[in-house]
């Protein structure tokens, strides 16, 4: 009778031990926002600039951003970016922006990721800005 009283425990205790590990798995999402400026340099190339901002500083740093210009039916994704250490990112064109809208999107990022836990900074989407046409003749 007491080894089956002692067997009873051990098996109710390694079940409590199973199931306070399932209870502690978890996935937490952190809110993340993005800022776009538009820059005319003139005789230097067109730009944007931005900052990625959040509650977790590790949501702001080396944060991947993809600029999209506006098109019916299927943005363009005219280049990416990453931010530095306190969230700032920029962007430069080759040339000239061509004339239309857009925005920046800060792409979702994985923080940590195990059989117990996942921690994630959600997807971010700017406002947009827009640039005018090169001036008429």
């Amino acid at each position: 009778m007491k080894r089956s009283l002692v067997a009873l425990a051990v098996v109710t205790a390694l079940s409590c031990v199973g199931l306070s590990a399932v209870a502690t798995a978890h996935t937490v999402r952190f809110d993340s926002t993005v800022t776009i400026h538009k820059h005319k340099n003139g005789a230097d190339p067109d730009s944007f600039t931005g900052r990625v901002n959040s509650d977790r500083p590790r949501c702001e740093r080396n944060r991947t951003i993809e600029i999209y210009q506006e098109v019916v039916g299927d943005d363009i994704l005219v280049g990416t970016t990453t931010t530095d250490a306190e969230g700032r990112w920029e962007f430069v064109f080759p040339d000239a922006a061509p004339a239309g809208t857009y925005y920046a999107k800060a792409t979702r990022k994985v923080l940590r990721r195990d059989e117990n836990h996942r921690h994630i900074c959600r997807p971010a989407v700017s406002r947009t800005v827009t640039f005018a046409g090169p001036p008429a003749p």
